[in-house]
């Protein structure tokens, strides 16, 4: 008897401990984590729900995470990840489709932009919290100054406003190009995903794509080719060392007032409101990326990137981590969070008057994202990132340095791919 009463005893207080058990998060490092962060206390409160978080570099954050999960031993419920990293991790069954727990209509879909390149197999895997495009950050004080913009429509027959056009893109950048003071436009010329880039946002806005409806790479064409030497023609207004750079880099040149647009990353915008480090505070501003004339008024394909909450397959109370999710991508709370480094994922929240008064940008940026076709940086296929940094990055690199033209390194860069989608058994 007395080892009876001791069983149902065990059982009783290992049952406890479950129930008591904290739900485990896990993120990189970075502003847009601290964001959501502050939000853990009031879910807790609301929900008696403990939470527990874990953060790593971003160097080493995803290698730390297929450790836990190759290795058997996960401790993470909640893993804050890379909208990139989630094809890979669902088809290795490490992440739990969000869409078939219990709950999950309560999520309004229409509400999320990039939720669409969430969605594997009519499954969603990840939340997206931080969204981001690729754009233009400019100089409002140059732009709006009465001199300048006398200037420039006396050379160019047309008002000086944030480049809506490619065509007009150029014209600003060779303007405002006054080195070594002053150059026209800061870009990202070291070889990494960031130079891809460049090239990427030109083919979209030229109506080109990387690969096509069956996965066969198609970034060789005309448009294609004619992005690429767009890319080397804007190089000319920039700094020589922007050959150079990368996002940091770039960032740190236009904070620093010797640049009158960069072609960035709206996170960007928080960095030129730094009043630790800015030196242009409250005189910048964003616009989505120019486009063709021709092209003006259509919905086209602009770099996004995105992060968000996912949920791991062997978490074991999945209705709990359904919770936080519903808890933290609120509007109030993504609304709440976005001063402490967040460009949040809802329209209600971009939209959020609130939040406009305090960054008159994010006005621009939600009218930016409205008006596009919000695409991953990279092919949302475990072969994504090698497909951008390992071969398209090197191929521009290529190109600008002279080694070959446009036509060859795009050539070469779509042979290389189309043997990578082939041994991956895409065709």
């Amino acid at each position: 008897m007395r080892t009876r009463f001791m069983m149902i005893l065990l059982f009783v207080l290992l049952m406890v401990s479950c129930l008591a058990a904290p739900l485990r998060l896990s993120s990189e490092v970075g502003i847009h984590t601290d964001a959501w962060k502050t939000r853990m206390e009031g879910f807790t409160k609301e929900t008696g729900i403990e939470v527990e978080i874990q953060q790593f570099p971003y160097a080493n954050y995803l290698d730390q995470l297929m450790l836990g999960y190759t290795s058997g031993r996960v401790e993470i419920d909640v893993p804050y990840i890379s909208m990139l990293w989630y094809p890979a991790l669902s088809i290795a069954n490490y992440i739990y489709p969000i869409s078939d727990i219990p709950g999950y209509e309560k999520i309004n879909e229409a509400d999320i932009p990039g939720i669409r390149n969430a969605k594997l197999n009519g499954k969603t895997y990840i939340i997206p919290y931080m969204n981001e495009l690729g754009g233009i950050i400019y100089r409002k004080d140059l732009f709006e100054d009465p001199v300048e913009k006398a200037n420039f429509l006396s050379k160019y027959g047309y008002e000086l406003l944030p480049p809506k056009t490619l065509e007009q893109y150029r014209d600003i950048a060779e303007f405002f190009n006054r080195p070594p003071n002053l150059y026209g436009v800061t870009l990202m010329g070291r070889r990494s995903i960031f130079l891809a880039t460049h090239f990427m946002q030109r083919l979209w806005a030229k109506g080109g794509a990387l690969l096509d409806m069956n996965m066969r790479p198609i970034f060789n064409s005309k448009a294609a080719i004619e992005a690429l030497e767009e890319v080397k023609y804007m190089f000319q207004f920039a700094n020589p060392a922007a050959m150079n750079y990368d996002f940091q880099e770039a960032l740190n040149e236009f904070i620093s007032g010797r640049s009158a647009m960069a072609e960035v990353w709206t996170t960007g915008m928080f960095y030129v409101e730094d009043e630790s480090r800015s030196s242009i505070v409250g005189k910048a501003g964003f616009v989505g990326f120019p486009r063709p004339e021709e092209k003006l008024g259509q919905k086209l394909p602009m770099l996004y990137i995105s992060w968000g909450f996912s949920v791991s397959s062997k978490a074991p109370d999945k209705e709990a981590a359904l919770e936080w999710l519903l808890y933290v991508t609120e509007t109030k709370n993504e609304v709440e969070a976005a001063p402490t480094g967040n460009i949040p994922a809802r329209f209600s929240a971009l939209n959020s008057p609130e939040l406009v008064k305090s960054f008159p940008w994010i006005g621009d940026f939600a009218a930016a994202m409205e008006n596009c076709i919000p695409t991953p940086i990279v092919p949302l296929i475990p072969e994504g990132g090698s497909i951008v940094s390992g071969i398209i990055a090197p191929a521009v690199s290529e190109f600008l340095a002279g080694t070959k033209t446009a036509e060859q390194a795009l050539n070469d860069a779509v042979r290389e791919v189309d043997r990578l989608m082939r041994d991956g058994g895409y065709y």
